[in-house]
């Protein structure tokens, strides 16, 4: 990943911007970002579970996925995205919201000679009461485990176009940090995960 950016925001909890190069027309990485049924198996180690619930347009416009995400530290997110303006091949603005609530952005850049330069923005409320009180003391913690994240994203990005570019049916082999790496731990989470709060009331979850 060549670049973050982390900028101060009022309205959210992080505003981080991240920038990676990938090698890659725009169309393919829009291929494997459109196709969420098999983020988990192309980057276990950040996606635990993708469900869709909508699929939206032909282009991806309306889609709408429940995720299960954690990145380097033990805990893990609930939360339900859905893509709400697109510009095909070019960007995606995604709102979220359960356990994260605001907005993630992706904007993808043709640099010549089969590659492309992404964008990848950000802005957020944690909504999860387990982790809210300790963003002030612990944010840079916290950031750094989204850069963590992005980090395994952009490099699993690549290995899938790189996987389906070849025809390959492998998917590379990329575990999630303890305790998800543990397979009894994975299945326990699959089964809480079928089903989980999307929305807060009163400082606490309640289930949709």
């Amino acid at each position: 990943m060549s670049t973050v950016r982390v900028a101060r925001n009022e309205a959210y909890d992080f505003d981080i911007t991240s920038e990676w190069d990938l090698r890659a027309e725009p169309e393919e990485l829009s291929e494997v970002v459109l196709d969420p049924d098999l983020f988990h198996l192309w980057c276990s180690s950040t996606v635990l579970k993708a469900q869709v619930l909508d699929h939206g347009a032909s282009d991806g416009m309306d889609m709408t996925i429940r995720l299960h995400v954690k990145g380097m530290l033990p805990h893990t997110f609930f939360c339900l995205a859905k893509v709400v303006d697109l510009v095909r091949h070019r960007s995606m603005t995604i709102a979220v919201s359960g356990d994260f609530e605001g907005v993630g952005t992706l904007e993808v850049r043709p640099t010549g000679s089969g590659t492309c330069g992404v964008t990848a923005g950000w802005r957020v409320r944690i909504n999860q009461p387990y982790i809210r009180p300790f963003i002030g003391l612990l944010k840079p913690v916290f950031v750094y485990n989204h850069v963590w994240g992005v980090r395994q994203i952009s490099r699993r990005m690549q290995e899938e176009i790189d996987r389906r570019r070849s025809g390959s049916g492998r998917f590379a082999d990329a575990k999630a940090t303890f305790p998800h790496n543990l397979a009894f731990f994975r299945r326990g989470w699959r089964r809480i995960g079928s089903e989980f709060p999307l929305h807060y009331k009163n400082g606490g979850r309640y289930w949709t």
